[in-house]
């Protein structure tokens, strides 16, 4: 059963500002699986409502993609997604918006964003203190 995910944001508003509702992270570890495709494709940036899948040949836009969502440290995530846009000669892939999560894992997926951007601004922390020494 799918469950369309909540439009609450989790995510504090990013300091510039975009097109994009919520703002878009990067975590190099987060993989997507499509049906009947033997290896995982990379995504390079996840946001609570997209994400961008790097591939060679991306579906056109408008396609419906049934897919997981690998989360390191949780596990995968089913998700059904909206091709949005193909991506450029480099890097090649697909934006998508997610259109619902199974189940109650939208709370899993919305944590594990959270948790992405406490990293993030752990690691803009630890570079600001770096660059000051």
């Amino acid at each position: 059963m799918y469950y369309i995910i909540e439009t609450e944001r989790f995510l504090k508003e990013p300091e510039v500002k975009e097109k994009r509702r919520y703002p878009r992270l990067h975590f190099d570890c987060i993989r997507a699986y499509l049906p009947g495709k033997e290896k995982p494709y990379d995504v390079l940036d996840i946001s609570l409502k997209g994400c961008f899948i790097a591939m060679e040949d991306p579906p056109p836009p408008g396609t419906i993609l049934p897919l997981e969502l690998e989360l390191p440290g949780v596990g995968r995530i089913p998700v059904r997604a909206l091709v949005m846009h193909q991506g450029g000669l480099e890097p090649r892939g697909a934006g998508v918006l997610i259109l619902e999560i199974e189940g109650e894992l939208h709370h899993v997926y919305a944590k594990f964003l959270k948790a992405l951007q406490i990293i993030h601004e752990a690691r803009q922390l630890y570079d600001k203190i770096m660059s000051s020494r």
